[in-house]
């Protein structure tokens, strides 16, 4: 008989460990140098760019106390510069956050100035399918006492939510205690356009502490439901942008069922938008050692999916949450924002 104040030692282990194992089990590379930011010190001339739609997506490791490594004054700073950027016309349009838990971290947007605010979903309901192994002591059948920590900011009239969180059987380890899946937008543009926005959070590997068969199993599983999710909630009309925390890195598996996924939502093969821009003809003005960090990392991404006669080409990009003067960081991630032009064929 398991005795129940072990069992909740246990649990409040794992608990520790779904909100902050990520970064313990994948640290951010120190950049060679502290390049000044986009925005802020430094600020670059197209900062106040934003193109036709800018998107950023930014992991602010908004971990509730006593979990937060950064505290909540890291949390405050990133509204702050986002309020100062809305104040010069310089914010990204629309700001998709991950691991948004703490009450500091859901009040960004708010203290930030942004109209609309979307929540990622909060639970995660139904059974295991039959053959998915569960272990008690990782906390896969503990439910999910964690919300997604998803969240959309946007500056852009919100028309349409569909949220979901990934099914039972599509996570693995400690990462079952959180209700990650997918929150996707319909946004209204000027022009009577309009563009969706997903975000979402992948299972990690090695901060799940199971197998690594059995985290690859459900990453498989959640890339397969993300897409599946998409395509039922989207007019082949729209375009797509899906950006996140994908949990991908250098693993040749999970590069290859995200790239599923993205081809299965797209009809073709999709780079990330970052790489896209960065290898493209325009020479981008970005730090050179944040923006590296980023894409050999690939884990903070974004994929632009054209309609059937609307395309979002990436013509920009700026990190305004990288390497701050000081060599520190509000984060263990990055965040950085695309900008893109929306052209109809």
């Amino acid at each position: 008989m398991i005795r129940p104040r072990l069992y909740r030692f246990r649990f409040l282990l794992g608990a520790v460990a779904l909100v902050a194992g990520t970064s313990f089990a994948d640290p951010l590379p120190t950049p060679d140098t502290a390049p000044a930011l986009s925005f802020g010190p430094g600020k670059t001339p197209s900062a106040c760019d934003r193109g036709d739609l800018s998107v950023m997506t930014y992991n602010v490791a908004g971990l509730p106390w006593p979990l937060a490594k950064k505290g909540p004054g890291a949390l405050r700073l990133i509204a702050t510069r986002l309020a100062g950027m809305r104040a010069e016309r310089c914010a990204p349009h629309v700001v998709v956050l991950q691991e948004a838990f703490s009450r500091e971290a859901k009040a960004i947007g708010t203290r930030a100035g942004y109209p609309f605010i979307v929540e990622g979903p909060y639970l995660r309901t139904g059974t295991a399918p039959e053959g998915v192994e569960r272990n008690w002591m990782l906390g896969e059948t503990a439910g999910t006492p964690i919300d997604s920590g998803l969240m959309v900011l946007s500056d852009l009239p919100v028309l349409d939510v569909r949220r979901a969180a990934f099914p039972e059987g599509a996570c693995a380890g400690y990462d079952c205690l959180a209700a990650k899946g997918v929150v996707l937008v319909t946004l209204q543009l000027p022009d009577n356009r309009k563009v969706m926005v997903a975000t979402t959070h992948f299972n990690s590997r090695g901060a799940s502490k199971a197998p690594v068969a059995r985290t690859f199993d459900a990453y498989r599983r959640e890339a397969d439901f993300l897409a599946g999710f998409i395509t039922a909630n989207r007019g082949k009309d729209m375009p797509l942008i899906v950006a996140g925390d994908f949990n991908r890195g250098q693993r040749p598996g999970r590069t290859a069922v995200l790239q599923t996924a993205m081809a299965r939502l797209a009809g073709a093969p999709q780079d990330d938008a970052l790489r896209t821009y960065m290898t493209g003809e325009r020479q981008p003005v970005l730090p050179a050692a944040d923006a590296g960090t980023i894409v050999r990392r690939a884990r903070d991404m974004q994929f632009a999916i054209a309609g059937e006669r609307v395309r979002l080409t990436p013509v920009g990009a700026d990190i305004p949450f990288g390497t701050e003067a000081d060599g520190s960081m509000l984060s263990d991630h990055i965040g950085y924002t695309i900008r893109y032009r929306y052209s109809e064929s």
